[in-house]
């Protein structure tokens, strides 16, 4: 049965603004390689009607601005089986949509921040960001999809509805990731620089490191500073795309990942993926490496010295975490997600716990 899907999201490539335009392309893509219709409706330059062979549409709005097109949204669903929203601003306005015209609609929640909103953006905004998430995550879809079970708990315990809670962890490119390149090794971070991702961490393991070599590749408001505040033997590398961090991955004998939040962390599997001892604070993830707690500097530092220095430990380490991303494909990922929609469509009840394989019952 071929399925019309309206995809709906707040940024779709070629604009970019963090990690979920790519799972929003790649699901996409994914869909019509299957033989599905889809249609994309976002944000952006109305010129702009296509992206690697997905049509969009744009509206030239904000991001949050979005929040208030529930109309145009209305309009392009009419003509869909489903839509397919993610979340921070499409979500809601994509729920009242196909409410109004008649359509189910599931959610895919590609962050869930909480109490780090925070220390994003301070005291009171960042409350204000917290209720919002709250607000969007608690509404009744007929799925709300996470990408790992620790962001599905989080979401009941904000008070979402367990019944149509699942997790649907995505999948990575690993035709992309180039073979591992260790003759010139260094710790890798990779990722937005900024205090959520525990950018100021990797800072501080650096200069208690002098002699190993990092790299933080990744993007940031402040790469001015970082460049100038960083380590000598810290290297700041900005990019948008795969260009300039995958040479960089293939070379990182360990990857060091010390966020505060995290819904899956796609950088961590394409690190395990690449034969990458992890040392992070992100359990999402079940990788080979170190697990430290959150903002334990002296137990990063440890560990990524050990690392280092016991190539024997780091390399038994990548070879574990390459067997485990195996696991990690967007084959996989389409499978349950064609399966969410036929019970959707179907009017079936959603199986409970719901996870992908590589998360376990």
């Amino acid at each position: 049965m071929t399925l019309r899907v309206l995809i709906t999201h707040e940024r779709f490539p070629p604009d970019f603004a963090g990690g979920g335009e790519y799972i929003a392309l790649r699901t996409a893509a994914g869909l019509m390689a299957r033989g599905h219709a889809v249609q994309v409706l976002t944000t952006g330059d109305p010129a702009i009607t296509e992206y690697q062979g997905v049509p969009t549409s744009r509206l030239p709005v904000s991001r949050y601005a979005f929040n208030l097109k529930a109309g145009p949204i209305a309009a392009a669903a009419r003509a869909a089986d489903i839509v397919h929203t993610f979340n921070y601003h499409a979500a809601i306005p994509s729920l009242i949509a196909a409410r109004r015209v008649g359509k189910p609609v599931v959610c895919e929640v590609l962050a869930l921040f909480g109490d780090a909103w925070r220390s994003m953006r301070g005291p009171i905004a960042g409350r204000v960001f917290q209720a919002w998430e709250k607000f969007m995550v608690t509404r009744r879809y007929d799925r709300a999809m996470f990408l790992s079970e620790p962001s599905r708990q989080a979401a009941l315990r904000l008070g979402a509805p367990a019944a149509g809670s699942l997790v649907l962890s995505p999948g990575i490119d690993h035709a992309k990731l180039l073979p591992p390149d260790r003759a010139r090794p260094l710790v890798l971070f990779a990722g937005r620089m900024d205090v959520r991702k525990g950018i100021h961490h990797v800072f501080a393991v650096a200069r208690a490191l002098p002699d190993i070599p990092f790299a933080a590749v990744g993007w940031s408001e402040e790469l001015d500073h970082l460049r100038a505040t960083a380590p000598g033997n810290l290297e700041i590398v900005e990019s948008h795309d795969s260009a300039r961090y995958l040479p960089l991955l293939a070379r990182a004998q360990v990857f060091l990942f010390p966020s505060y939040s995290e819904t899956y962390g796609v950088v961590i599997a394409e690190a395990m993926a690449s034969g990458c001892a992890v040392v992070s604070s992100v359990d999402t993830i079940d990788f080979a490496g170190q697990f430290v707690a959150a903002g334990d500097e002296a137990a990063m530092i440890a560990a990524v010295h050990r690392l280092w220095h016991d190539k024997a430990a780091a390399q038994a380490a990548g070879a574990e975490n390459r067997r485990r991303a195996e696991a990690f494909t967007w084959d996989v990922h389409l499978d349950h997600l064609l399966s969410i929609y036929d019970d959707v469509l179907h009017g079936r009840p959603s199986p409970q716990p719901w996870q992908t394989p590589e998360n376990g019952p």
